[in-house]
């Protein structure tokens, strides 16, 4: 197994613990120093969720406090009214993820993205409604945009992939 892929399974361990790990101190701090070491860069664990940078500027966050970071795509949109829980972002911003919840109804955030994407220039390559969920594949900007909207309870997730066009884009 490569250095890559060990690191990303510690930091998956991590994720795991981080409710058992915050709010134990001294454990937490050996915990993100360790993993900070294993990636080469910094890890944040707290009561409210975890934020990961490494050494190339590729940064994680999973949790109930996530902001976006400022090398999300400035030309990719991101979901109006919506509670962002999870992002992750390459470096150098040719790759991006982000997860939002909301309460508003499957077919009504997707058309609210969809309408985003739109607005700021991108043409719909697809779209499909399949088992309630709304998925969508956009280009423009120098972006093509993935979003998947699916529901559960109350609660609606939309998750969004963007990836430079024409790049191979990898974490390293």
């Amino acid at each position: 197994m490569n250095r890559r892929a060990l690191s990303l399974a510690f930091v998956a361990m991590i994720a795991l613990g981080v409710p058992l790990l915050a709010g134990c101190g001294g454990v937490q701090g050996a915990v993100e120093k360790a993993a900070g070491d294993a990636i080469g860069g910094n890890v944040d664990i707290n009561s409210k969720g975890l934020s990961i940078t490494d050494s190339n500027g590729n940064q994680v966050q999973l949790g109930e406090d996530v902001t976006m970071p400022g090398n999300w795509p400035a030309a990719v949109p991101q979901l109006e009214g919506g509670k962002l829980v999870s992002v992750m972002v390459a470096g150098d911003g040719a790759s991006a993820n982000a997860m939002w919840t909301t309460d508003a109804a499957v077919a009504d955030a997707a058309k609210s993205y969809s309408d985003a994407l739109i607005g700021a220039g991108f043409t719909a390559d697809q779209n499909a409604n399949a088992a309630g969920a709304e998925t969508g594949q956009f280009s423009g900007n120098g972006y093509t945009v993935n979003m998947v909207v699916s529901g559960s309870g109350d609660t609606t997730s939309v998750l969004v992939n963007a990836e430079k066009s024409g790049a191979s884009a990898s974490a390293s």
